[in-house]
C-alpha cells in the first residue's frame, strides 16, 4: 500500500514575523517549525490542529512573486479549513478581527462561510455534516425555514389572576399565557415589569410561516434535534408557527444542531 499525503501547501507572505503573529493570534495556528535555511530565508510550517498538512510561509524571492501574494487563486477561495465546531470557530475569528465576506450558510458539504486573510487570500470556513447519507432530498425540500430574531427576551411568571403589565404590550414579540396556577408571559429583556420570577437571557429561533394545521411533527423534530445537542428550549407556538426560544449562550450550538439537521436559516 502506498502511504502518500500533502504536507504543506506554500502560502506566499510579506514577512515571517508578521504572518506567524497574525496565523497564531488571529487564526489560532500553531507554530510547528521555524528553521533558518540560509540568507534571509526560514522555513516556516504552520497547523490549525495538532496533526495534518501544514501551511509553509514563503517570502517573494523574485520580483513577479511579489504579485501573488495574497492573490495565489486569482481571486478565488484558496484554502479550506476545517472544523468540528463552526461556530465555536467563526465567533473567536470575529472575536479577532478576521474579515468575513459573507454571512454563514449551509450547504450540501456543510456549514461554510469564506473569510479574508491578512494578504487577502480567501479561506473557508467549513464543519462538514455529521451524516449527509441519512439525509433524504424530499425530506430536506420539505423542512420550514429558520430564522433568528434580533432582540433577547426574558420568561416572567407571575401569579394567577394578575393582570398583563401594560408595558408588555409595547413590544414586538410577546407571549402571554394564563392558568388558573399561574400567569407566564415572556418579552423582551428591555422591558422591566415586576413578577415572582424571572428567567432572562433568552434568544429566539422563529419557524418562517405560516404553517399548514396538517403539518405534523414540526416542533418535534425541532425538538429533537435540539435535545440530541443538549440544548433546551421554551417552545411557544401560535397559529401561524413555532418559536424555540434558547439560552444566548447555547445559540451558536442550537444553529449548529439544526444546520446539521439540514434545516436552513435566513437572513
Amino acid at each position: 500500500m502506498n502511504k502518500r499525503q500533502i504536507e504543506n501547501v506554500t502560502v506566499m507572505v510579506n514577512d515571517y514575523d508578521e504572518a506567524i503573529k497574525y496565523y497564531r493570534e488571529s487564526m489560532g495556528f500553531r507554530l510547528v517549525e521555524d528553521t533558518p535555511i540560509g540568507g534571509v530565508k526560514r522555513f516556516v510550517r504552520m497547523s490549525p490542529g495538532e496533526k495534518g498538512p501544514c501551511i509553509l510561509l514563503a517570502t517573494p524571492s523574485k520580483p513577479q512573486q511579489k504579485d501573488f501574494v495574497g492573490n495565489q487563486t486569482g481571486g478565488g477561495v484558496f484554502l479550506f479549513l476545517h472544523t468540528d465546531n463552526f461556530w465555536r470557530d467563526y465567533e473567536n475569528l470575529k472575536a479577532q478581527g478576521v474579515e468575513m465576506t459573507e454571512a454563514p450558510r449551509h450547504e450540501v458539504y456543510g456549514t461554510v462561510v469564506v473569510f479574508r486573510d491578512l494578504y487577502g487570500n480567501l479561506w473557508d470556513l467549513v464543519q462538514p455534516p455529521a451524516d449527509v447519507s441519512k439525509i433524504e432530498e424530499s425530506d430536506v425540500a420539505a423542512l420550514p425555514r429558520l430564522e433568528v430574531m434580533s432582540e433577547k427576551y426574558a420568561v416572567h411568571r407571575l401569579a394567577a389572576g394578575c393582570a398583563v403589565p401594560e408595558e408588555v404590550f409595547a413590544g414586538d414579540f410577546f407571549s402571554v399565557t394564563a392558568t388558573d396556577e399561574e400567569l407566564s408571559i415572556v418579552c423582551s429583556e428591555k422591558i422591566a415589569i415586576k413578577s415572582d420570577n424571572t428567567e432572562s437571557d433568552w434568544r429566539c429561533i422563529k419557524v418562517v410561516g405560516p404553517l399548514e394545521f396538517s403539518m405534523t411533527g414540526v416542533l418535534a423534530r425541532l425538538s429533537q434535534a435540539l435535545a440530541d445537542a443538549n440544548v433546551s428550549i421554551f417552545a411557544i407556538s401560535t397559529f401561524d408557527t413555532d418559536y424555540l426560544l434558547v439560552k444566548s449562550d447555547k445559540l451558536g450550538e442550537a444553529i449548529e444542531a439544526l444546520v446539521g439537521s439540514s434545516y436552513e436559516f435566513i437572513s
